[in-house]
């Protein structure tokens, strides 16, 4: 398999996201901005997720850890995941000022570095239409579910 460090489209994936890190949550639907938007935003959440008992959460391709901090906020123990190192370093950074445990890793969403079974949910926002092998990436993600798992994506432009 091609890593991600040989891969010359991976490698330009993560020039980009790097590059718009530091500005990434100022971007139109990248954070939560109005009344309406909470509303939508808990909504969603409402409905892909159990209404009791924390679940070990996998946010992939986290960005600056958006979606990894809504479930969080929703006691879940939550780890991201994102290609790109400045993504991750925003991630980690807006955790600290939340005081949130949120566990953050550079991985490949193509490969992650999970064993089998390891997450009740997989989420992502921001991703799938990045990928160069869509397919490998939802093989992967189904990998890391355990049984009755879910998986939930958000295609949307960046």
């Amino acid at each position: 398999m091609i890593s991600a460090q040989t891969d010359p489209v991976k490698q330009q994936v993560v020039a980009h996201w790097d590059r718009r890190a530091a500005h990434f949550d100022e971007d139109f639907g990248h954070s939560i901005r109005t009344p309406a938007e909470r509303v939508a935003w808990d909504r969603i959440l409402d409905l892909i997720l159990p209404a009791a008992g924390a679940l070990e959460a996998l946010d992939i391709g986290c960005g600056t850890g958006f979606l990894s901090l809504e479930l969080a906020s929703r006691g879940h123990r939550v780890t991201g995941v994102d290609f790109a190192p400045s993504m991750i370093a925003q991630a980690r950074k807006k955790a600290a000022e939340r005081q949130a445990a949120i566990r953050y890793e550079e991985a490949d969403a193509e490969q992650l570095p999970f064993t089998a079974a390891s997450f009740d949910v997989a989420v992502s926002r921001h991703l799938l239409w990045t990928l160069p092998h869509p397919e490998r990436a939802m093989d992967e993600w189904i990998r890391v579910l355990r049984p009755g798992g879910a998986a939930h994506c958000r295609r949307q432009s960046g």
